[in-house]
């Protein structure tokens, strides 16, 4: 009993510490979303130029 109120008991002082591995950089899948829409953008003005002149 002396041992478990003094927290020298096994295990009792143990902290553990969840650390999160980050990546820097690299593609996450929303890059192709701006080219697509840079791309549509590009097509509309296109077409509006032709159906204009």
């Amino acid at each position: 009993m002396a041992e478990e109120a003094g927290g020298t008991a096994k295990g009792a002082g143990a902290v553990f510490i969840k650390r999160v591995k980050k990546v820097e950089g690299g593609a996450h899948g929303g890059a192709w979303k701006i080219a697509y829409a840079d791309f549509v953008t590009a097509m509309m003005a296109f077409f509006l130029l032709l159906w204009l002149y």
